[in-house]
């Protein structure tokens, strides 16, 4: 049963009309009757209803950005997806079909989403399709067997607190949808059919100053995990790093001088938020027995040792096992006005930290295992360090505020290239990990989606072919990542 869902709030000066199509069956997903009280603005009084309604939010809320005179229609659906208690999907979108060579297409031989590709050509394309967007979002998060402890948030208002805000997971992936997605395999560096799609044509590599429609497959492999080196090359987005990004997260090694200077970081989802004036102190290893909570002494999974000399100072503590957010609670619980975690795994850049704990007021950063190896070494004779912001450069942005894409080595499927860096600060809609601090708001997404083509003047170059994207795009996962 597919039921048409007209955005009848959708406000006057909507640029875009974007219908929510119910592909579900009676009485599961959208239609499920169990009764629900109304939340955060969500007037709907059953589980279904608030789902729409959430839903409809979030196409509201796109719908009043894009520049299109052809109605988008999102095929939706709540049903059970890959879980485990730990980790699983939330939700999944992406564009249901692709074209080429369509009615006033800018650029020949080059894929878009049809939704996009509607918008240019100035009428649907392809009338007949149910949907323009595929969405499938996860009914079964906080049952028994499926993250356990999480639960959606269906409020239209943000206030999540602890639980996973539905309207924010929306935006990211409907923003999948309206082609802020690559169709290159980054794995094999391969394009889908031989050709071009039009996102892949604003990514560049520094390194070798090549664009990757320009590319072969195997210079696209090569360069889908230069960590650092891929950045998007437009001039809306890079227009926009300015006003959006903070200064770069760094933690500063004052003394001893042989060890002076800085040291990239991965930023937290949770925690006080980096300063440019920062926090300074002498850094400490945290110290906890090795237990069920955790095997290591170094990873700080229980209640810490050396609680006396950390207090006041800040703790460096090893990944593993436990969620960083316990990792800080138990730092802090010991007085620790910052914590320093290391990766336990090579990796070319710091890792960001997911997780969500108000109750959390320290500081969070992490560091690469090769920096902390360094750290380490010189700890016991007294180190002196300042987690901090360095307001003249921007996070998650190159130094000419070109936005750099998520680039990871080894490749993260359905993830890299398809996404900011985990490095951009604070937290944006289209990085990988779900942020718990994220605004109802696109940041630098519409950029993106003007810089190909959404607000553009289209030059015709007829060439027609149509294909129905082989795969869903970019899941959004929550999970542990200890």
């Amino acid at each position: 049963t597919l039921v048409l869902c007209a955005l009848a709030a959708t406000p006057l000066t909507a640029s875009a009309r974007i219908t929510i199509v119910n592909a579900n069956q009676a009485g599961v997903g959208f239609n499920d009757t169990t009764a629900a009280t109304p939340v955060g603005g969500n007037v709907g009084t059953t589980l279904g209803s608030q789902r729409l309604n959430a839903f409809q939010q979030a196409a509201e809320l796109w719908g009043a950005l894009l520049d299109s005179d052809v109605e988008i229609r999102i095929k939706a659906s709540f049903e059970p997806l890959e879980c485990t208690a730990t980790t699983g999907t939330l939700g999944a979108a992406g564009p249901a079909n692709i074209l080429l060579g369509f009615e006033n297409a800018p650029l020949p031989g080059t894929w878009f989403p049809v939704a996009l590709a509607n918008k240019i050509a100035g009428k649907d394309l392809i009338p007949t399709a149910v949907g323009h967007i595929n969405a499938k979002f996860n009914s079964n998060v906080g049952t028994s067997g499926c993250l356990a402890t999480s639960q959606w948030y269906y409020g239209l208002d943000n206030q999540h607190g602890d639980k996973i805000d539905l309207v924010s997971v929306l935006l990211h992936e409907f923003g999948h949808g309206l082609g802020f997605v690559t169709l290159v395999d980054p794995a094999s560096g391969s394009e889908f059919l031989g050709n071009p799609d039009v996102f892949e044509g604003r990514i560049l590599d520094k390194s070798t100053g090549v664009h990757w429609d320009t590319m072969t497959d195997a210079e696209r492999k090569a360069s889908a995990v230069r960590t650092g080196a891929v950045v998007w090359d437009g001039a809306a987005v890079t227009a926009g790093v300015p006003g959006t990004l903070n200064g770069l997260p760094l933690l500063t090694v004052t003394d001893p001088p042989a060890l002076a200077g800085d040291f990239a970081v991965g930023t937290a989802d949770f925690g006080a938020a980096l300063t440019v004036a920062g926090v300074s102190e002498d850094i400490i290893a945290a110290a906890d027995a090795a237990n069920a909570d955790g095997p290591a002494t170094t990873d700080a999974c229980s209640q810490l040792d050396n609680a006396a000399e950390v207090a006041g100072k800040v703790a460096l503590v090893d990944r593993g096992t436990c969620l960083f957010t316990e990792k800080a609670r138990n730092v802090q619980a010991a007085g620790a006005i910052g914590m320093v975690v290391v990766n336990n795994v090579a990796d070319a850049s710091a890792l960001g930290m997911a997780g969500d704990d108000a109750t959390i007021t320290i500081p969070v950063v992490s560091i690469t295992q090769a920096d902390g190896a360094t750290v380490r070494a010189s700890i016991s004779a007294g180190v002196a360090v300042r987690m901090r912001l360095d307001p003249d450069r921007r996070s998650g942005a190159d130094a000419e505020d070109r936005m750099l894409l998520f680039s990871p080595n080894p490749v993260q499927a359905g993830s890299s290239t398809s996404h900011w860096d985990t490095s951009a600060y604070p937290h944006l809609l289209m990085q990988p990990n779900l942020a718990g601090d994220l605004p109802h708001t696109v940041d630098l997404t519409l950029p993106l989606l003007q810089d190909i083509g959404w607000a553009s003047a289209p030059v015709p170059e007829p060439r027609d072919a149509v294909h129905r994207v082989p795969r869903t795009v970019s899941p959004r996962a929550i999970g542990p990542r200890p």
